[in-house]
């Protein structure tokens, strides 16, 4: 629990990206499952994401390779959430292509340069920001995005991805209620605030117009374990997570589907 000598864990910079589409039964989203053998929620089902490198933060790296006008705040994560994106599902989220992408052992700005596109981090808008309760060992400070698939096939890295799924996020809730699929906290509740759309322009329109709140869950202990609570003015409309939900977190087995 926590660091050295009870210090808090600085936390590290990361974040996520939701990428949906609409299937046939309506709005799908892009989960992948993590490998049974990852020391973090291990067999868990998440989205595309991971820490924010060094090369995410030089701007000039990415200059005249990404869409939008002039350099946004959140600059790096919307760039991490891309390049994560790619490493782990194989998709890359460009516009204009001009030239097939057939050039493996790439850094990923090459990559993107030797497309002849550029980056899509216009189309992504903030979704949730989620930060590891304080007395934790390893942390993160994630946003999470959301942004429409460019229509690129998703292939898994078989790393840390071992399978990657389209699914209706009501879907799986359901499953999830029946403890056929293995969730952390904070993407059961993203996932619940995406099921609110049916569709990928309701979804994106609903994102444009919430605010997103800080979420930093609270660790108490009592008679019953271990509890982990968020405020309600975060309007997810659960404070608290399940058993079931701290034992991922925690690395414990979780049940496939």
């Amino acid at each position: 629990m926590g660091g050295p000598r009870g210090r808090i864990a600085p936390a590290l910079p990361a974040s996520s990206i939701i990428l949906v589409r609409d299937g046939k039964a309506g709005l799908e989203v892009l989960m992948t499952e993590r490998a049974a053998t990852m020391k973090f929620a291990p067999g868990a089902f998440v989205f595309p994401g991971g820490k924010v490198d060094r090369t995410d933060e030089q701007n000039w790296r990415w200059q005249g390779i990404t869409t939008g006008r002039g350099v946004f705040r959140d600059f790096s994560f919307r760039v991490a959430a891309l390049r994560e994106l790619y490493e782990e599902a194989g998709i890359l989220q460009i516009n204009g292509v001009r030239r097939a992408i057939l050039a493996p052992g790439l850094a990923f700005a090459d990559l993107i340069r030797y497309s002849g596109g550029k980056l899509d981090i216009a189309s992504m808008v903030p979704f949730a920001h989620w930060v590891t309760p304080e007395p934790m060992p390893r942390r993160f400070d994630t946003h999470f995005y959301i942004a429409p698939h460019n229509g690129q096939d998703a292939k898994h890295d078989g790393n840390e991805a071992v399978s990657l799924r389209w699914v209706c996020p009501r879907k799986l809730l359901a499953d999830w209620e029946e403890d056929k699929v293995p969730l952390m906290f904070p993407t059961r509740l993203n996932l619940t605030k995406l099921a609110r759309s049916s569709t990928v322009a309701d979804a994106m329109r609903q994102a444009r117009r919430a605010r997103v709140v800080r979420t930093l869950p609270v660790v108490n202990m009592d008679a019953a374990g271990v509890r982990l609570q968020i405020d309600e003015a975060t309007g997810y409309g659960v404070t608290e997570a399940s058993g079931r939900e701290i034992a991922v977190e925690a690395g414990g087995t979780a049940k496939k589907p």
